[in-house]
């Protein structure tokens, strides 16, 4: 007789897509809608800000440091409570809070109120959750293909940002308190459904990592024709071989006190702290930098703010065409020196802004090579999870976010009040052209961490090299 399958025999069917994917895909559009609505869109909303509330670019920066400290002392905590409730509920979390962060911004009339809502709300929800949520699950899922499949989940950065010339003709057409109240409707609408695709792990649907097979299966039962006695005897032997299987992959993971005790871990934050001090403030301050880069060409305010936001659309774009090329090369090639290669590429494209020519080729230029740069940031999680393991991943990413955050939460002030005092960020450009050459070679030289004794010694017990 022909047995008909369950919701669940579809899904974790061999023969049907892994639904690790699922999660892959579900991650990137809710990354998207971040980089979308705050990492990049925020940014074409700094200038109108600037002019409504009569405030200076430095104080509307001071609101985003603010922002990174609570980030980063939340970081281990937030860690923790994805390891604990697992990434679903956190990814819903996070969605909630920053959905209703972007409603009530548009409320604000006042410099405090908007420091209230920017920290706790939009900060807070945007770095509880998202990718801090979905890229524990991914890694979770995925081992040989970590690379690629966090690359893909990036692809979401450049599909949000993509949609910053739409930020700026909303903000253009109906000001920019009506965008962001569309933004925070939308987040809603989309980020909360979409984490009821992401389960904690592979093993809780009876599936392994990467998809892999927990055994032979008998052909009878692959095409569902087989009696019912096969059936539970291969249910049987399937769930004792993923057992056996899940318990082998949890045998080579790090605990958060042993990665933390090892100099690979200290070495990775600091590379990843001088990446995240340029991105932090390029992201937060592109579009006024692009705008006052563009200022030299004698067009007006208005066609360079729409300038600029086309062109951080085209860094956008060229994320999501490097972002799954170098998650790809990443599979293949050490990922550490390929991540080094991405860092010189983004201090190439500083200097090139440095000559504040307005000319719209250098602009493209610096927009590709920008691009290139921040398609190492998956690369950056898939080498902590390289380095240790998936059992404590989600906690050790939550403790990284402390010292990363106290390195790179100054910088949109201090590249602000330079502006402010001065009236160009050329003064800015340098210092970080130089932190992105430190990061590069950081992740240049990083070492690969010693096993503890724990792990050497039941690697040892089973034969294993």
């Amino acid at each position: 007789h022909v047995r008909k399958f369950s919701a669940k025999e579809v899904l974790t069917s061999p023969s049907r897509v892994f639904y690790g994917w699922w999660i892959v895909a579900a991650s990137m559009l809710a990354d998207g809608m971040k980089h979308g609505t705050f990492n990049r869109g925020f940014t074409i909303y700094v200038v109108p800000i600037r002019t409504e509330l009569g405030i200076s670019v430095a104080l509307i920066s001071l609101a985003d440091m603010i922002g990174r400290a609570v980030g980063g002392v939340q970081g281990p905590f937030m860690g923790y409570c994805t390891d604990r409730f697992g990434p679903r509920v956190m990814l819903a979390f996070g969605g909630i809070v920053s959905g209703l962060g972007f409603i009530l911004l548009s409320f604000t009339r006042s410099y405090w109120s908007f420091v209230l809502v920017f920290v706790g709300l939009l900060s807070v929800g945007f770095r509880s959750g998202y990718n801090n949520a979905s890229i524990a699950a991914v890694n979770n899922w995925f081992r040989r293909r970590r690379g690629i499949a966090m690359s893909i989940v990036s692809m979401g950065n450049g599909l949000g940002g993509a949609s910053a010339p739409l930020v700026g003709l909303l903000v253009v057409s109906v000001g920019w308190r009506h965008a962001v109240l569309i933004s925070g409707l939308a987040i809603i609408a989309v980020v909360v459904p979409l984490s009821l695709l992401v389960k904690r792990s592979p093993e809780t649907m009876g599936l392994l990592p990467d998809g892999d097979p927990p055994m032979q299966v008998p052909a009878e039962v692959e095409v569902g024709i087989c009696s019912s006695a096969t059936d539970a005897q291969s249910a049987r032997r399937a769930t004792v071989v993923t057992s056996q299987r899940a318990g082998q992959l949890r045998d080579i993971d790090f605990t958060a006190r042993e990665a933390m005790h090892t100099p690979s871990y200290w070495l990775l934050i600091l590379a990843t702290g001088f990446r995240n001090t340029v991105h932090s403030g390029i992201s937060f301050l592109l579009a006024p930098v692009m705008i006052w880069f563009l200022e030299t060409s004698g067009r007006e305010p208005t066609e360079n703010l729409q300038i600029a936001a086309i062109f951080v659309g085209v860094v956008a774009t060229g994320t999501i065409i490097f972002n799954p090329i170098v998650g790809w090369v990443g599979d293949k090639v050490p990922r550490r020196k390929l991540t080094a290669v991405c860092m010189l590429s983004g201090a190439s494209a500083l200097l090139l802004l440095t000559g504040n020519s307005g000319n719209l080729w250098q602009l493209a230029v610096f927009s590709v090579l920008l691009a290139f740069a921040e398609s190492a940031n998956p690369l950056n999680w898939a080498i902590m999870g390289d380095f240790f393991g998936r059992r404590a991943f989600a906690q050790l990413r939550g403790w990284q976010h402390l010292p990363d955050q106290l390195m790179s939460m100054s910088t949109p002030v201090w590249m602000g009040l330079i502006f402010d005092h001065t009236g160009s960020y050329y003064w800015s450009l340098l210092p970080l052209a130089a932190i992105y050459g430190l990061s590069s070679i950081v992740y240049w030289f990083l070492p690969t961490p010693k096993l503890p004794a724990r792990l050497r010694a039941r690697m040892a017990a089973s034969g294993d090299d």
